[in-house]
């Protein structure tokens, strides 16, 4: 008797030691690693085994395999958990789970009479004879305690290294408003926690520079306990026993909506702890927060963006800039706003027929660049305010080269002059802030526009003839001045419609009229991008080419003088004066427009239906 005392006493005492040398316990593993040797002394034992209760299950206490995967878990119902059972019987599935030498147990219970830990043990004489002394119940009652306290220190150091995690990660998320450096928070400060889980984000909104991998929310294939934690904003779980694996889902929760999910993957006979469910969700909470303050300081910053951009677009467009300028600088800002990969600018005749300004980029001069813009149009003249289209080639039902479509009708008194087309090959590129900016800019520039359309035409009617389209005698000065002052050659040519008179009393004016709008068509369509043609008096043309040679000159008068007689009906024919000025050779206006003047009078005198160069000598050809 005196014996088990002395044993109990010396359990005690040793105990009592490992308190007082303040021996930091920080898993039920290392306070087993030190009792175990002390059985083991005491009693001869040489096998036994801790387990802990938790969930109703014993989990056996082997290294640190504790928090992370708990295969060798043998439930059992509390309810089952009596005293008075047989060895063998209580034994039997720990047995089964390999533990063979155990024929003797104690459990462990705190004051409420809950069980908290199981010891089972292959006994020894000195076991056997100290059970069956009345100290049996006192050492019980101690480990008891001295379980409560570890499970106490325990949860108190998890706490700690949960608040400490938390701490760390709420500093960065106050120091910082880029949504990426959030997100990649939330992924490390669970992965410290749960480094063998895998760890997911499913996110409501797509981010850019990543350095985890993040999931769209797919609201319509997620697993119904992340749908259930999105909607309801509460924390769910699930099992998946078709990849023995249990699912825990956090909502990133903020204060004016939910921005995802966090979901951790552990396996399937993992047990979260009440502090480990929430420091789960204390991370989310916080991370939603954080996110949605990050993002009313973005969409801030971008209205205010929005808002210069609009300001600027206006306060440059009613500076009375030229209609191409303004094109131009629209370009500009909506490649530097929105990043699209072509954009178009369309704008519609009198006929309403519709014509693609020259800023817009190639594509929209190909046949494939057509389809676009007759999607849009057809979709604007049939009344829709806009046009913005994430999936293009689910509306057209074939494969499209461009996904995201954003077309913007340019209106002025309550008329569509035209539409802005962006596009770009990916889905979902544009977003709706985008679009309902890109409204914002039209709109404040569908007058600017409109009033520089009104002006051009007005040019228009000043510097052209109204019958033949033509420019006007004045402008064709004021542009041959110009290239006299600032280039290095000239060339002046003077038509004349050979016995015109005789066409009017003939066929009468009006087809005098059109003989003369066929003969400028033909004019404009060989001039264009060389010269400027003009009417200068009655049926007399003058044409100009700068920066050209008398070589030149005279080939593109050859030219003309072969194909009018096959572009007018009645058939007429035309005479040519000539002129050239260089640097070498320089001559005012009005010596260019006597010289050629000479040489048409010259090639009308001498037969007509010919061109004749003014020199010194002037030679006919």
């Amino acid at each position: 008797m005196i014996d088990h005392q002395m044993t109990l006493l010396q359990i005690k005492s040793e105990l009592l030691y490992l308190w007082t040398e303040g021996i930091t316990v920080q898993y039920y593993e290392q306070w087993f690693e030190v009792l175990q040797p002390k059985l083991f002394r005491h009693f001869g034992i040489e096998q036994a085994d801790f387990f802990i209760f938790s969930n109703n299950k014993f989990m056996q206490l082997t290294g640190r395999t504790f928090t992370s995967v708990r295969n060798d878990a043998i439930p059992h119902s509390p309810f089952e958990l009596d005293e008075t059972e047989s060895s063998t019987a209580f034994l039997t599935p720990f047995h089964e789970k390999g533990f063979a030498y155990a024929d003797d147990y104690l459990l462990f219970r705190n004051d409420k009479g809950e069980v908290v830990g199981l010891l089972i043990v292959g006994s020894t004489g000195h076991w056997k004879a100290f059970r069956g002394t009345s100290f049996l119940q006192e050492l019980e009652e101690i480990v008891s305690n001295v379980i409560q306290q570890i499970k106490k220190m325990v949860f108190l150091v998890k706490e700690e290294k949960s608040f400490r995690c938390l701490f760390r990660v709420t500093e960065l998320f106050n120091s910082t408003m880029e949504r990426d450096v959030i997100l990649d928070g939330i992924i490390e400060v669970v992965k410290e926690s749960f480094p063998r889980f895998d760890i997911e984000l499913l996110l409501s909104h797509d981010q850019n520079k990543r350095q985890h991998t993040y999931k769209l929310f797919d609201y319509m294939n997620e697993r119904p306990s992340a749908i259930d934690a999105y909607v309801s904003g509460k924390v769910t779980m699930e099992q998946l026993p078709e990849t023995v694996t249990k699912l825990i889902n956090a909502p990133i929760k903020g204060r004016q909506g939910i921005y995802g999910v966090l979901q951790i993957h552990a396996p399937v006979d993992f047990e979260y702890s009440l502090s480990e469910k929430n420091f789960i969700r204390m991370v989310a909470n916080t991370a939603g927060n954080a996110l949605e303050n990050a993002s009313l300081y973005e969409q801030s910053h971008r209205v205010i963006e929005d808002l210069q951009l609009v300001n600027e677009t206006s306060r440059k467009l009613n500076s009375h800039m030229q209609f191409d300028e303004m094109l131009s600088f629209l370009k500009q800002q909506f490649i530097k706003a929105f990043k699209p990969e072509e954009i178009a600018f369309c704008f519609y005749d009198e006929s309403g027929n519709d014509a693609i300004s020259p800023l817009s980029t190639e594509v929209f001069h190909t046949i494939s660049g057509q389809t676009y813009i007759a999607f849009a149009s057809t979709y604007l003249k049939n009344g829709k305010e806009a046009l913005f289209d994430a999936r293009f080639s689910n509306a057209k039902n074939d494969t499209s080269v461009y996904e995201s479509l954003i077309a913007i009708p340019i209106m002025n008194q309550e008329k569509m002059r035209g539409f802005i087309l962006l596009l770009h090959a990916d889905p979902y590129y544009f977003s709706f802030d985008s679009f309902k900016l890109m409204q914002a800019l039209i709109s404040h520039s569908s007058l600017a526009l409109a009033n520089s359309m009104l002006r051009d035409q007005l040019q228009e009617l000043v510097d052209k003839d109204h019958l033949t389209k033509l420019y006007t005698r004045n402008y064709l000065d004021e542009m041959i001045e110009r290239s006299i002052a600032n280039e290095e050659s000239g060339v002046f040519l003077l038509l004349d419609v050979d016995d015109f008179k005789q066409v009017n009393d003939a066929y009468g004016h009006s087809t005098g009229d059109e003989v003369l709008r066929q003969i400028s068509k033909s004019i404009l369509a060989e001039v264009e991008g060389e010269g400027i043609a003009a009417r200068w008096g009655g049926e007399e043309i003058a044409v100009y080419l700068p920066s050209s040679t008398l070589d030149e000159g005279v080939l593109f008068s050859e030219r003309l003088i072969q194909q009018i007689p096959m572009a007018t009906e009645p058939r007429v024919t035309i005479s040519a004066g000539i002129s050239c000025w260089t640097s070498e050779m320089p001559m005012t206006f009005q010596d260019i427009f006597q010289t050629a003047d000479k040489a048409l009078y010259s090639a009308k005198e001498s037969g007509k239906n010919q061109l004749i160069i003014y020199q010194p000598t002037i030679l006919k050809l």
